[in-house]
């Protein structure tokens, strides 16, 4: 097993199935069950830009949902939609109790709004459900994670957190694309990445502090 630990390697920009062929090699051939919980996560994220079963972000994207009137539409004789303007969304990334979140909200003229809606004129969709239009994505316990990951983690876990940021950010910016965004805010994956790691080398230092208090040598690499 350690010939196979010292030939693993990862690419320079590897996909999720290549991080955990990695981690397995790393673990004597296993996914432990928190990272296996996050990388699951992480799958079902990428996935909602692909064909499949329904979810959050198709259901944005679903014209027939759209309110034709405010956004200068119509249908064409071949039963597609057509329109001149795309719906206003704000998203917001947010870290709950759960995990990592995507969430996405109308407009209503200026309004923000976060509750279900049917038929308003003043709203460009013809139905906002927050329960099935809300929550675009969620990498479960990715807050805990990354801090397991400064405690203890390896360069399969860094790895597959960089990735994670990297779906979020692919999928905004599909969103972009194809939804009128005005309004983008929150704390990214990035951001908690970067004050976990600074609170990791505050600790550390005091760690080394008190080594040198009690006469013990300190490694730096």
């Amino acid at each position: 097993m350690s010939g196979t630990h010292n030939k693993a390697h990862l690419p320079s920009n590897p996909t999720l199935k290549e991080i955990n062929w990695f981690k397995k090699q790393i673990n004597w051939g296993e996914l432990p069950p928190f990272y296996h919980l996050v990388a699951s996560s992480v799958s079902e994220s990428e996935g909602v830009l692909e064909h499949g079963f329904d979810n959050a972000v198709k259901n944005l994207l679903d014209k027939r949902n759209w309110n034709l009137d405010l956004l200068d539409g119509y249908e064409d004789n071949f039963g597609e939609i057509h329109t001149k303007h795309k719906p206003r969304i704000a998203l917001h990334q947010v870290f709950t109790d759960r995990g990592f979140e995507l969430w996405a909200q109308p407009y209503a003229k200026d309004v923000i709004v976060d509750q279900y809606i049917k038929d308003n004129r003043f709203m460009e969709f013809r139905v906002w459900d927050p329960h099935s239009m809300k929550n675009l994505i969620r990498i479960n316990q990715l807050h805990k994670f990354i801090g397991f990951y400064f405690e203890r983690g390896d360069k399969a876990d860094k790895a597959l957190i960089l990735h994670a940021h990297k779906v979020v950010h692919k999928i905004i910016t599909f969103l972009q694309r194809e939804l009128n965004v005005v309004k983008l805010d929150g704390v990214t994956i990035k951001e908690l990445y970067q004050l976990c790691e600074k609170d990791s080398r505050a600790s550390s230092d005091e760690i080394d502090i008190a080594k040198i208090a009690i006469g013990e040598p300190i490694n730096k690499e």
